[in-house]
């Protein structure tokens, strides 16, 4: 009893089955702020037992908690007890308990949910004891409490779960109710009540069914017939099924003009089921509660034959069937139409719910349960309160059966353990956005967009076959701007089918522009975004924010590290949010197979709705500082690569801006095999140095595509290397950025020397040179002019090519630039050996040696190949092998497949000289290959010149002078005029020592210079 003080015992009354109210003694206690009615309806959900301060926080605040949410929780305690106090009740209605607050009941307190289920269980009790018009009277006075929808007016996503469950029993209620009528014979009563119900409740069937029989009793046969029309119509506009079962046989019935089936005796009374010995007996038939199985059903053969031999019944265990995949791609459709399928299989019926896991408000196990039950044949006073309990009855009720289970839509393996039956007579298909991973015996299967083929099939069967085959090349975009999403196929072939005057091309136009394709995929209930929204709402605050900024990359997949710069966190912090994508479907994983490292990426209609998210949730300002950091990472890895193959920081030229600081972890991520980061994140460099681009950052973007140089000229991405500079160049032209312009027309100049396309590379290379003398970068011009003696070089300028190395050497060594400086003096080595000036060759060399003792870079090797080929032109071929041997581990352990091509023809030329015929054409066939795999025309013609020599001295002279004519050919269209003239006497000499060479080849009519 609460005492109220003077005035002696006072009675509180707290409704919540309608609008909050709270009556004391009858009199109404006002209570009107928002705060402490939220406060005062949470603790009500939960009468007696302790409220965390947390879950109150959250029912108050969402995910907004302000910094002290433990002391405005209290606050609002406090409040409401002085209102309790101020309106006659003791304060002692609201005690403290840790971890929170606790609503105390006792004789002094009234809950109307607690009057309502006391109520219930008295109608149960009335129904064992065969007293129909007690438990009659019981559920009306229990369904009278109700004044509308559970706490009416308050929106709390915190209260779901108990409000959902409270409605259930009110529903459940409602039809226990039903029952009881119809088995008295008071027809006209449900007609009265359920007329209004049904319009509240209009997707229920089980009221409908009671309703059409109420009225096909009480005369109106007509009516009944209407209310089955309308509902077969309203549920296949809303949901896309038919009718169950039951009402099927009804309608049947009711049409023969009478209602004497087992069907209306399974909704006219209550069933009584007796479980005896893991049976039960239901006269009326198995129920099948499936929806109604898609017509243009269409393709997934394989799926359907791998989740039919996964449920197979008979195993030992009971078998479980997972289906995940991400919103839109058919995981109903498919479980539904395999379901059907089985049916003869499982033929002691098939029970289906779907379990909302992704809602607000999803279906707990004990209603699910519960449903089940009933569908079974208890009536509603049969069914145990427990959990536990209902769980075990339900095992004990299907054991030895062949039930099938279909669980739509879980949430977690929490929500459907409860659910599962216990023999392996049972099988169960599981639908889920998320891995249930700790599932029983389950068989997970990962289903994902259709295949091009399937794609084009459903929307054939939607929009028409000879519609699409109209269109063929229309069809393929059409099915292709869906990103092959069943879902979304399905919307678009809806359309067209309600619009037979839309061609194809009006559909695909509506849905080019990314901004509107989310609003154009919708119809008629069926929308793309909607079912995205499921998963992102179940996210927590941080992985929403991740989700958002993961629209800002360009590049068609991410690793997990790029996570970590866009929300300024750690890489650990980051993965863990990235997992929480992963398990709601918004982000798959791409890892190609055999890769150490996992690749993610976001189908494109995820994508757009991030974007959507993010340019409604976060302003300008944040998204660009986000896609800054990125791209500062990036780069800074870029840089950890380039530093690996050029043993430091050589032969580039940076930007002059602050770099922003990059999180370490991120940088121990790539330290280990910087060149295997580069590998796998190349399509990262490329996708944001475009992006910076595209958004004026120039500095960053040509810093960007300069750093990357040395990388993809050692891996012969030529293609990344062009993409990127020719897009940084634009940005820097258009900002006016001279320097960056010198940069980038150096980068191109090198990329047209690495393809030897000399005469194309020598106009960029000296404009850049031109620029950096204007802005006064003396390193840049130095490394610009050296690369323009590399093209003089090889168009046979060799005085101005050792002019300009001379020019260039000392800038490069006040720059420190080591590694440019090594190049120089070994490429003045080559050229000098080439023109027979051997002493000063080996002085060259020698000063390139001693560079590159303690030097770990990629130029090193390069010395090794020199000093090999000084060797060689000497005659010391057993110094020149053992130094082509160690040139080839070390250009092997960089990947450096044009050094080792190199190496490999080296080798192959000491095997010609030691008249080791066999060997030097196994090894030099191995250069020839790898040079023409990585296009390099210069490492051809040297390969194809070796060649020859090695089959001349077989005796094999046709086949040399096929060889040499290649070879002279390659150097025509290089304008390489000094490799030429090599070919040209080789060639010459051939036809002196064989004049019928040319008739013998087919090419009697060629003039040899």
């Amino acid at each position: 009893m609460l005492s109220t003080g003077s005035s002696g015992d006072s009675l509180l009354e707290l409704g919540l089955l309608g609008p909050l109210e709270i009556r004391v003694d009858g009199q109404l206690l006002d209570i009107s702020a928002p705060r402490l009615r939220t406060v005062l309806g949470t603790l009500l959900l939960s009468p007696g037992r302790t409220v965390s301060t947390r879950h109150l926080a959250e029912s108050l605040w969402e995910d907004d908690l302000p910094a002290d949410p433990a002391n405005q929780v209290a606050a609002c305690i406090s409040m409401l007890r002085r209102t309790f106090r101020q309106g006659g009740v003791s304060p002692e209605l609201l005690v403290t308990r840790r971890p929170g607050y606790q609503l105390m009941v006792g004789a002094g307190v009234r809950i109307d949910a607690t009057v309502f289920r006391e109520l219930q269980e008295e109608a149960r009790a009335s129904s064992r004891a065969d007293d129909p018009r007690r438990a009659l009277s019981q559920l009306k006075s229990a369904l009278g409490l109700w004044r509308g929808g559970v706490l009416s007016g308050m929106d709390c996503r915190a209260w779901q779960p108990e409000i959902r469950r409270l409605e259930e029993e009110y529903i459940a209620l409602r039809e226990h109710c039903s029952d009881v009528q119809l088995g008295l014979g008071l027809d006209e009563d449900v007609v009265t009540e359920l007329s209004v119900f049904v319009e509240q409740h209009p997707l229920l069937e089980r009221p409908r069914a009671q309703l059409m029989l109420a009225l096909f009793r009480s005369g109106r046969q007509a009516d009944a017939l209407q209310m089955y029309r309308a509902t077969a119509e309203l549920l296949r506009e809303e949901l896309g099924v038919s009718p169950g079962e039951d009402l099927q046989r009804m309608h049947k019935t009711m049409l023969r003009g009478t209602a004497d089936t087992p069907a209306a005796k399974r909704i006219s009374r209550e069933r009584t089921l007796v479980p005896h010995a893991g049976s039960f007996t239901d006269p009326y038939g198995p129920p099948c509660q499936l929806p109604g199985d898609l017509a243009e059903f269409v393709g997934r053969r394989e799926e359907i034959d791998t989740l039919r031999s996964a449920i197979a019944p008979g195993s030992g265990t009971v078998p479980v069937a997972v289906i995940v995949g991400p919103g839109g791609t058919g995981k109903t459709v498919l479980a539904v139409h395999t379901a059907h399928q089985l049916r003869r299989t499982f033929n002691d019926g098939q029970l289906y719910v779907n379990l909302r896991g992704m809602d607000s408000d999803p279906v707990p196990a004990e209603e699910a349960l519960a449903r089940f039950l009933r569908e079974l044949g208890l009536s509603g006073a049969a069914i145990p309160d427990s959990l536990d309990e209902r769980a075990a009855l339900f095992r004990s009720l299907v054991a030895g059966r062949r039930m099938l289970l279909v669980l739509d839509n879980a949430g977690d393996a929490r929500q459907i353990r409860p659910l599962l039956p216990g023999t392996d007579t049972c099988g169960v298909l599981v639908t889920s956005r998320t891995r249930l991973t700790t599932v029983p015996n389950a068989h997970v299967l990962e289903l994902g967009v259709l295949g091009r083929d399937q794609a084009h099939m459903l929307l054939c069967q939607l929009a028409g076959k000879e519609r699409v085959e109209a269109e063929p090349d229309v069809a393929r975009e059409l099915v292709e701007y869906c990103g092959r999403l069943p879902l979304a196929v399905r919307i678009v072939g809806a359309k067209l089918a309600s619009k037979p005057h839309w061609s194809l091309r009006r559909a695909a136009s509506r849905l080019v522009d990314e901004r509107r394709r989310l609003d154009e995929l919708a119809h008629e209930g069926l929308e793309v975004r909607s079912s995205l929204e499921l998963s992102h709402q179940g996210l927590s605050p941080q992985a929403r924010r991740l989700f958002r900024r993961l629209a800002l990359l360009a590049a068609p997949d991410f690793a997990e590290w790029v996570c970590a710069p866009l929300l300024s966190l750690s890489v650990l912090e980051a993965e863990d949010l990235l997992e929480e994508l992963l398990d709601a479907r918004l982000v798959d994983v791409v890892t190609p197979v055999g890769s150490p490292r996992a690749r993610y990426r976001m189908h494109d209609l995820v994508r757009l709705f991030a974007s959507e998210c993010l340019s409604e949730t976060e302003p300008g300002v944040e998204r660009a500082a986000a896609r800054r950091r990125v791209a500062a990472t990036t780069l800074a890895l870029a840089d950890l690569a380039h530093r690996e193959v050029c043993g430091g920081d050589f032969t580039v030229v940076h930007g002059l801006g602050s770099r922003p600081s990059v999180s370490e972890d991120v940088i121990r991520l790539a330290a280990g095999d910087p060149l295997d980061w580069y590998e796998a994140d190349r399509s990262t460099i490329t996708a944001l140095c475009a992006q910076a681009a595209e958004h004026d950052e120039d500095e960053i973007a040509w810093d960007m595509a300069a750093t990357s140089r040395c990388l993809f000229s050692v891996r012969f991405h030529f293609d990344d290397w062009q993409h990127t500079h020719e897009v940084a160049l634009a940005a820097v032209q258009r900002q006016g950025n001279k320097r960056g312009e010198a940069a980038l027309l150096l980068g191109l100049g090198d990329l047209d020397l690495t393809r030897r396309l000399y005469e194309r590379a020598l106009p960029l290379l000296e404009r850049s040179r031109e620029l950096f003398l204007e802005v006064g970068d003396r390193h840049g011009y130095a490394l610009a002019l050296r690369k323009a003696a590399c093209a003089d070089r090889i168009q046979g300028r060799t005085t101005t090519a050792l002019e300009r190395w001379r020019e260039c050497l000392p800038i490069l060594r006040e720059a420190a630039d080591l590694e440019a400086q090594i190049q120089v003096h070994r490429w003045m080595s080559q050229t000098l050996l080439e023109l027979g000036r051997d002493e000063e060759a080996e002085g060259s060399l020698r000063v390139a040696v001693r560079m590159a003792e303690s030097f770990e870079g990629r130029s090193a090797a390069q010395v090794h190949l020199a000093q090999a080929d000084l060797r060689l032109a000497r005659g010391e071929l057993d110094r020149a092998a053992a130094a082509y041997e160690t040139s080839l581990r070390a250009t092997s352990r960089l990947g450096d497949l044009s050094g080792r091509c190199a190496a490999l023809l080296g080798q192959g030329t000491v095997d010609v000289r030691r008249h080791r015929i066999a060997r030097a054409l196994e090894r030099l066939g191995q250069a020839l290959d790898l040079a023409r795999s990585i296009q390099d025309p210069l490492l051809q013609v040297e390969v194809l010149l070796s060649l020859a020599a090695a089959h001349v001295a077989e005796g094999r002279r046709t086949k040399a002078f096929v060889l040499l004519t290649e070879g002279e050919e390659l150097c025509r269209r290089m304008g390489a005029a000094s490799r030429r003239e090599r070919f040209t006497a080789a060639l010459a000499d051939l036809a002196g020592r064989s004049p019928d060479i040319g008739q013998a080849t087919g090419i009697a009519g060629r003039q040899v210079e």
